[in-house]
């Protein structure tokens, strides 16, 4: 039994090294789309600068980048499709505070599935010093967001990974939300779901508790996300320490809402309630805009 093991281990290592090699030779898709650096990776996915010949020869040099599947799940059954399912969704919203797609393909020598989006410029969220963000900067933050999540959800699209790693800060101070690779159409049959503890798929802090439990990721779950993004943003700190399971045993304190304006607070106290049934509908003025009114509903 023992011998089988070593076997099927070296099988598998042997199976990776050739992926690695492959990879490795990769610098063009497809005879059009020539790959740069590496720009981000993640549990799910690479990415990568592109240039696209067809645009150049056009004289449209627009900036791109190209995604393909990590190692992790590139033997996946599927996994073409589960790349078509971020360009299908992608290619469905069309807003300036959501990435673009450009175009979706498999490549014909190595058999890749790539995604190619628009490039955004700026930087990311995640690499921000929050101190060093100004009170207008942050409100411009909140209500694009916003926009942005009002947007998706119109169309039934839940992001189901809303954190700072995948929200970039545009030059001109506006937020812009990508990577849709474990979003969803709620109202679709077909649904991708990938085993958390296999691939790292979701965020422990920003990912609504329930997700967790194997249920699946709808609108009130990206509340609660962005409400993570929002309270870190306001409060200079994180809601929670290690994982939003911290709830089941612990709402949020009086210590933590005390680091927001008093008027914040009980929206933000719901909002990242362990029940998704009793967390709000939508964000309101005063938490989009930090104003300080009478009311915050």
């Amino acid at each position: 039994m023992k011998e089988l093991n070593v076997v099927k281990k070296l099988e598998l290592k042997l199976l990776h090294n050739k992926e690695e090699e492959v990879r490795k030779g990769i610098s063009m898709l497809n005879n059009r789309y020539t790959l740069g650096k590496k720009v981000g990776e993640g549990g799910l996915s690479e990415v990568y600068e592109a240039k696209d010949i067809y645009s150049q020869y056009f004289e449209d040099d627009r900036s791109l980048v190209i995604k393909i599947p990590s190692h992790e799940i590139a033997g996946k059954k599927d996994i073409a499709a589960f790349v078509y399912s971020e360009y299908s969704l992608l290619n469905s919203l069309h807003h300036e505070n959501i990435v673009k797609a450009v175009d979706f393909g498999i490549d014909d020598k190595t058999n890749i599935a790539y995604l190619v989006m628009q490039k955004l410029e700026g930087e990311l969220l995640v690499n921000v010093s929050l101190h060093k963000i100004n009170k207008q900067m942050k409100r411009n933050l909140a209500n694009s967001l916003y926009k942005a999540l009002l947007h998706m959800h119109s169309r039934g699209i839940v992001h189901a990974d809303i954190n700072p790693t995948n929200i970039m800060i545009s030059p001109e101070g506006n937020a812009q939300l990508f990577d849709f690779g474990i979003s969803q159409n709620i109202g679709s049959k077909k649904r991708f779901n990938l085993a958390y503890k296999k691939v790292n798929a979701y965020n422990p802090i920003y990912t609504a508790p329930e997700v967790f439990e194997g249920k699946p990721p709808s609108r009130k779950t990206d509340l609660f996300s962005l409400a993570c993004v929002l309270f870190e943003l306001y409060a200079n700190e994180l809601p929670f320490e290690t994982s939003s399971l911290e709830l089941l045993e612990m709402p949020l304190s009086k210590k933590q809402l005390s680091k927001l304006p008093w008027i914040q607070r009980s929206w933000f106290k719901k909002a990242l309630s362990y029940d998704p049934e009793t967390r709000p509908k939508k964000i309101p003025f005063c938490i989009r805009f930090q104003s300080y009114l009478k009311r915050c509903v």
